[in-house]
């Protein structure tokens, strides 16, 4: 037993330290197995191009992607859906409206959002892989699709959208976005106006048939439009705008509507506008209180109107610009 242990004493002496493991070769990727059909398709699955330099994100690496010229040949319309406030099941019909008429007189292309993150001052550069917006400087116009409340921009935001319609481009408000950063003036006095109620439409009486006159029959979303006609609807009353600085294409036929016993909710000369256009420094602005029922958006005469609105915006239509003028 004795030399049992001495031995072992003697061979743990003259034992080597240990030596690293050699490292080990990374196993390759596999995928997942197949539940369906007989390939299991390539063994890594490999990106194109010539792959991320080291430490290059993913994300970043399509951002830089270089895949030859893709710069847009249309006109490129922001739709913006993103209610902040009231949720109108019509904003899906009006968003999808917008982008079918455009692929429909291929005008346009359109870019549907119900966030707020390219209403930024970026954009503008060549585009290599489809088209990646990454700001106002993308689009030529954008289009309001009932997006009410408050959007909580940052003042960089504010600036970018107020420059880009100053700056020539076109905006179009449908609806509830008239109702819309009320606590931000200047987007006020860039729309025309801010919607205040619907003294006509009542938990009993959601949509109202609204008499309506047509003021302006020479502006293309309205010259269509007899002199006096009837939308079932629901629509606003606003304030903050003046017949000064708008150029108002609808009213409300105001002999036509049960005033009496409305008080305050009513403007106090019943003049109520429907839509209308208006110059923000080089921009064009259309905004309208039509549109709060998906219905709204599979009547041909509405969805003429917000078309040639937005034709017009884009600067695709001349048409008469804003000559505003008394109640007719």
């Amino acid at each position: 037993m004795k030399i049992v242990l001495a031995t072992a004493r003697v061979l743990a002496a003259l034992a080597l330290p240990a030596l690293p493991l050699a490292p080990q070769a990374a196993a390759p990727e596999t995928p997942a197995a197949i539940f369906k059909g007989p390939w299991a398709g390539p063994s890594v699955m490999k990106l194109p191009g010539k792959g991320p330099a080291p430490g290059q994100s993913i994300e970043d690496y399509f951002l830089n992607l270089e895949t030859g010229p893709r710069s847009p040949s249309v006109r490129r319309v922001l739709v913006l859906g993103g209610a902040r406030k009231f949720q109108h099941d019509s904003i899906s019909t009006a968003m999808a409206g917008v982008h079918r008429w455009g692929q429909d007189n291929g005008l346009w292309e359109a870019e549907l959002r119900t966030d707020f993150t390219l209403v930024s001052p970026a954009g503008g550069g060549p585009m290599n892989a489809g088209f990646q917006p990454k700001g106002l400087g993308d689009f030529d116009a954008v289009v309001v699709a009932s997006a009410d409340g408050d959007w909580q921009l940052s003042p960089v935001q504010k600036k970018a959208l107020l420059d880009f319609v100053r700056a020539g481009k076109g905006l179009v408000v449908m609806h509830g976005g008239l109702d819309a950063n009320h606590d931000w003036p200047d987007y006020i006095d860039m729309v025309g106006a801010e919607q205040v109620g619907h003294p006509f439409n009542t938990l009993e009486q959601p949509v109202y048939p609204f008499p309506l006159v047509t003021e302006n029959t020479a502006f293309p979303a309205t010259a269509f439009f007899p002199a006096r006609f009837v939308k079932q609807d629901e629509l606003y009353t606003v304030r903050n705008w003046s017949r000064q600085d708008v150029d108002v294409l609808l009213r409300i036929d105001e002999s036509a509507v049960p005033v009496a016993g409305k008080g305050d909710e009513l403007p106090p000369d019943h003049d109520m506008p429907v839509a209308w256009i208006k110059s923000y420094g080089k921009g064009r602005v259309f905004a309208s209180t039509l549109g709060h029922t998906r219905e709204a958006y599979r009547d041909p005469e509405i969805v003429r109107m917000y078309t040639e609105a937005i034709k017009w915006a884009l600067g695709l239509s001349g048409g008469p610009f804003p000559r505003p003028h008394p109640r007719k």
